[in-house]
């Protein structure tokens, strides 16, 4: 912890080895402007096959390769906008580049609108027998089939369109929710162990609920939440605006509920999800007990929220990025000599923003897009829980590289669904190396 209250670096106080190199994908803004203004121009092209997807299996083909182009060249200039904006969230230019980047998918969504009702305007025999007529059709059999499957929740075209335009207005109680928590809220100045004048943040938080001394971590505790409870009208409003949008979105398409809507976009019927929670509600007297045994260690007569987290061993471990990354590089050995050689690929380069400063969005995240390197947002505190928070996204970022190296366009990606194989994967092995060594 810094040992005055002079708050947070500012992004110009961090050395360059410890931020990430979004040059590798536009290498000025004025690159980024070039292919935005290009790409305005190319995907209104998509008119062309208005009408013609039906006619032939190479219509159909055309529009599917065509859809896979812009899409890709699109998601390029919006991780790169976001990432931009999620450095400094409080700077308008990169903002400004952020709702643009937004804005143009929406318009793209709504140009490309008409291309699933007219695939289903055909029947499913048709569908088949345009895959069956054309080879290179085939690479698109799995999305063609699950358009067929989607039939029940498809609108019309100009229904699509009208869905495509709203989502831009409908983003809104997210977006409003990330300015206030990223950008605007300033947490105010406590105590550490030492008596010490030590800013909060969104970083310094967890370093606080670590400490031994019951009264820093009740102290954070209560500076955290009495700085968003001056907000608890406005979070609830966002809250409440973006549980309308989900609402909405799920009866246009004909679901049951916003819970149906989601889980349908992974194929994951709902009684997965209730299946675990009930499989969550029967374990948790194992929760408790550990909880119990929390309290008696840490000599509590009552245990806090604000405790939970607290560790059980005396003694402090700090960890330094560059000892995190030595820790990770071993731990994740069994996985093989290639995989740890992407690994040190991402720490040689900057595929990772690593310190927390003024503005920047909290938590951590991985990012990019198949024609970029994956990318990794952290917020590193010296710390073991930031040690696995790293292996975690590296798990997801050599998962995206994976996929985007072996996969086309079309299928350069993966379901939220099986996700967090990799990142929990990555964190049992570092663990199990830990504990061994």
């Amino acid at each position: 912890m810094t040992e005055t209250a002079t708050g947070l670096k500012t992004r110009d106080e961090v050395p360059k080895e410890l931020t990430w190199d979004l040059e590798a994908i536009f290498p000025t803004d004025d690159d980024w402007e070039k292919e935005f203004e290009a790409l305005k121009l190319d995907f209104p092209k998509i008119e062309q096959y208005k009408g013609k997807i039906a006619e032939s299996p190479e219509n159909l083909l055309n529009v599917l390769k065509f859809e896979d182009d812009i899409r890709i060249r699109l998601e390029k200039l919006f991780v790169y906008a976001h990432m931009r904006s999620d450095q400094d969230t409080a700077n308008s230019k990169y903002q400004d580049q952020n709702a643009r980047a937004q804005s143009l998918a929406t318009h793209m969504l709504s140009a490309f609108s008409f291309v699933t009702p007219e695939i289903l305007s055909m029947t499913d025999d048709e569908i088949e027998g345009f895959l069956n007529q054309n080879n290179e059709l085939t690479h698109y059999e799995k999305t063609l089939r699950d358009i067929m499957k989607s039939r029940p929740h498809v609108l019309s075209d100009k229904e699509e369109a009208l869905l495509a335009e709203v989502s831009e207005v409908t983003s809104a109680p997210s977006n409003a929710f990330g300015m206030l928590n990223n950008a605007d809220i300033e947490f105010p100045t406590i105590k550490d162990e030492d008596g010490k004048d030590v800013q909060l943040s969104h970083g310094r938080y967890r370093d606080f609920l670590d400490s031994k001394d019951q009264n820093v971590r009740k102290n954070a505790f209560n500076a955290m939440y009495d700085t968003f409870g001056q907000f608890r009208n406005t979070f609830a409003a966002t809250l409440s605006g973006q549980i309308k949008k989900d609402n909405f979105v799920a009866k246009a398409r004909n679901y049951n509920s916003a819970r149906e809507a989601a889980l349908d976009q992974n194929n994951i019927p709902e009684k997965v999800y209730d299946n675990l929670v009930e499989a969550i509600n029967e374990r948790l007297p194992v929760l408790h007990r550990y909880m119990e045994v929390k309290k008696k260690a840490l000599d509590l007569d009552e245990l806090h929220m604000y405790d939970i987290y607290t560790p059980l061993v005396d003694e402090k471990i700090s960890v330094s990025i560059d000892e995190a990354k030595d820790y990770v590089l071993k731990g994740l050995a069994p996985l093989g000599d290639d995989y740890t050689g992407i690994l040190q690929k991402a720490y040689k380069e900057r595929w990772i923003d690593w310190l927390e400063t003024k503005g920047k969005r909290s938590g951590a995240y991985s990012s990019g897009s198949y024609l970029t390197n994956p990318y990794i947002l952290m917020n590193w505190q010296d710390n073991v829980d930031n040690m696995f928070t790293l292996a975690h996204e590296l798990g997801h970022s050599l998962h995206s590289y994976y996929t985007r190296e072996n996969q086309s366009p079309r299928y350069g990606d993966y379901s939220i669904f099986v996700a967090e194989v990799a990142s929990t994967a990555n964190e049992a092995l570092l663990n199990d190396y830990l504990l061994k060594t």
